[in-house]
């Protein structure tokens, strides 16, 4: 806090030096400020003074006092124990001090050493104003020292703790309890309402946890929508009380902002009684709460699915990687049966690894090509062993494509390239849109498939009815196979709900004069019923598993 004067401290068992310097320089100016002199004639009148006075500019501190090295030790206090750098110390020399001026210069973290001749004399005030001057410069450096750091492990929108400083509170000695909040669809309220209103539910929702929960935990805004909540030396199962309770109430609260009344949910992740890097901890928590759905609370443990999934993608990366540069990666084809001729009339095409002498399906390194950026160098060569094919027999072929390969910048030209170093009849190769994520709203991903179809291709949407496939995807694309979702078909004949699912699927396609294919048809049963159905072709361990040939 700023001052209207300077203060200076003189520690020494003289009287008679106290009113020398007293009548010297207390009540004169310097730097536009007044000096006001504080007196001790022993150490603990020092030290009681400095707590009270914490803008201490100057301190005098006479060597031997009530003990020959009095004034060192005070010294030694100011510096360590109070871990005092700001102020200035100045040692007068006093003719009973044991140890050398040379000893003290080297050992002592001071500022000066005078002898009593200039504390005495008219230089005393040239003394004072050079080293206020360098105290009020070495403040300046520490303030703007602390203005950075403020400014660095501060949030600039709400004004909390943010990730740097978690880091360092969790950096302490012992286990502590972390919570993870995200705000649900938060991208939403940015996108409708602008991103000063959201900015404005940031703001009250960090109002919200502080007013609630800060008397038992620290509260952080890392960044984006995901706060954090600390909670030190906690019994672990009054957190899990306390984390289900700070769900209920997010949901419960009626958010008002610029008269606008909204209710958030939030996602948790929470770690508990734990040490280490429990930030990522956390994190993992959280990202398998997403995988259950909004407003829902996952506890970190070593078993998480994610974590499995992140140690396989990081073990097949590799790889991968390694597969592509030694060419094994191999193209597998399996049979698709047109039932109503009883002939096979195409074949899929389908990736595998070979390591180690073992083949591996995608279901082992699928993700982790598409995690690592490897996915697109994997349709390349199956687009090429899926041409080559076509080229070289009467058959026609289907290719796996991602919603990642169709965003891929040179998509277009790697097909056009191949389907012209083959010379193939283009309506012979169909490509099987596999979807991660919906591509009815991916008006670009839309214009590269109706584009393909314009060359001649042909389209079909794979896994129809799961995940993202549905009847929305008929809209806007040129569809000329569905496939059934293998879930649906291989326990067809017992499950009531998936006959209803394929027969609606099939009535509807058929409706679109739309050619229906059934996959995972595993036994003459399934293929009895599907073909009674009246679906129109069938693939799947029964007519063959996929061969490295036709």
């Amino acid at each position: 806090m700023s001052i209207d004067f300077l203060e200076i401290l003189l520690v020494d068992d003289d009287v008679s030096l106290h009113d020398i310097i007293s009548n010297t320089i207390d009540g004169l100016k310097i730097f536009n400020k007044e000096v006001k002199i504080l007196h001790a004639h022993n150490a603990d009148e020092a030290k009681e003074l400095i707590k009270t006075n914490s803008d201490i500019s100057i301190a005098f501190i006479d060597v031997a006092m009530e003990t020959p090295d009095a004034g060192l030790k005070l010294v030694n206090y100011i510096r360590h124990t109070l871990h005092n750098e700001n102020m200035r110390i100045i040692i007068i020399d006093s003719e009973d001090s044991p140890i050398p001026a040379d000893d003290i210069l080297e050992h002592y973290d001071i500022n000066d050493y005078k002898d009593r001749v200039c504390i005495e004399s008219q230089r005393l005030f040239n003394t004072v104003r050079i080293a206020i001057k360098q105290y009020q410069q070495f403040k300046d450096i520490q303030d703007s020292k602390a203005q950075m750091y403020e400014k660095m492990t501060t949030n600039k929108v709400t004004g909390l703790p943010n990730r740097m400083k978690l880091s360092q509170n969790i950096g302490t000695v012992g286990k502590k309890s972390l919570i993870l909040l995200n705000i649900d669809d938060f991208s939403v309220i940015n996108n409708h309402n602008g991103f000063e209103f959201g900015d404005k539910v940031l703001n009250a929702f960090a109002d919200f946890l502080v007013k609630n929960y800060s008397k038992d935990a620290q509260v952080f805004h890392l960044e984006a929508d995901i706060f954090a909540m600390l909670y030190l030396q906690e019994d672990i199962s009054s957190v899990e009380e306390k984390v289900i309770k700070i769900k209920d109430d997010i949901y419960n609260h009626l958010f008002v902002i610029d008269s606008i009344s909204i209710h958030l949910t939030a996602t948790l992740g929470i770690v508990l009684n734990d040490h280490g890097n429990i930030i990522q901890k956390a994190e993992f928590a959280f990202k398998e709460a997403r995988l259950n759905g909004k407003n829902s609370v996952q506890k970190y443990s070593d078993k998480l699915n994610i974590l499995r999934t992140i140690h396989a993608n990081s073990l097949w990366t590799g790889r991968i990687r390694s597969a592509l540069e030694k060419k094994n990666i191999l193209a597998y084809f399996q049979p698709i049966l047109n039932i109503k001729t009883g002939k096979i009339e195409k074949y899929e095409t389908l990736v595998r690894i070979e390591y180690k002498g073992e083949i591996y399906s995608p279901y082992h390194f699928l993700d982790a090509a598409r995690y690592s950026g490897q996915l697109f160098e994997i349709f390349k060569l199956m687009f090429d062993a899926a041409c080559k094919n076509v080229s070289t027999s009467n058959y026609d072929f289907t290719v796996n494509v991602s919603d990642y390969d169709l965003k891929h910048p040179k998509f277009c030209k790697v097909v056009e390239d191949i389907l012209k170093r083959y010379k193939i009849d283009t309506k012979r190769i169909t490509f099987e849109i596999l979807e991660n994520n919906s591509i009815s709203k991916h008006a670009e991903i839309q214009k590269v498939l109706n584009k393909l179809h314009d060359l001649g291709c042909k389209l079909a949407i794979d896994d129809f009815g799961a995940e993202c496939s549905n009847f929305g995807q008929l809209k806007n694309l040129k569809i000329d196979f569905i496939k059934i979702d293998g879930v649906f078909i291989k326990n067809i004949v017992e499950d009531k709900n998936s006959q209803i699912v394929a027969q609606t699927i099939l009535d509807f396609a058929h409706k679109k004069g739309i050619p229906v294919i059934a996959e995972y048809v595993c036994s003459q049963e399934v293929y009895d019923y599907v073909k009674k159905m009246g679906v129109d072709y069938a693939q799947g361990y029964l007519i063959s598993e996929p061969k490295a040939s036709l």
